[in-house]
């Protein structure tokens, strides 16, 4: 009788600082329909040598941040680089290098705006006081 011979796969799991309520939800994965759960950081997961096609999200009200890749662990233990989107309504990036976080060019931009807003805001009325007084 054999037995299959076994192998590895490296899943690293990230979010960005902007999206810190991740933190409080662990990422999952569906590895060739399994489920299982990982966490923020380094995963090594057994698998058997082959191909698997993992599927790696956040739980949150909803599956969020869904990205799939293909992956073949017969030669070397692939490493596969998971990135959470900093909005809860887009996908995530996965691939065999690090991964930027999608939507954070958005994300500065909105926050840049609503900081601008909050300062002109809050000091609006200075100015206005200000420019009213020459």
């Amino acid at each position: 009788m054999t037995t299959p011979q076994s192998g590895y796969l490296r899943i690293f799991t990230k979010y960005h600082w902007m999206a810190f309520m991740l933190a409080l939800f662990s990422p999952k994965a569906t590895i060739n329909g399994h489920q299982i759960a990982l966490k923020w950081g380094e995963n090594a997961i057994p698998a058997p040598l082959g191909t698997h096609q993992i599927e790696i999200w956040v739980p949150y009200l909803w599956k969020f941040g869904s990205a799939t890749i293909v992956v073949d662990n017969t030669q070397f233990a692939p490493t596969i680089h998971y990135s959470a989107p900093v909005w809860a309504f887009g996908s995530g990036a996965i691939g065999f290098e690090p991964q930027k976080h999608p939507g954070l060019t958005a994300a500065y931009v909105l926050y840049g705006v609503l900081a601008a807003v909050i300062v002109l805001c809050c000091c609006g009325s200075f100015l206005v006081n200000i420019m009213g007084n020459n």
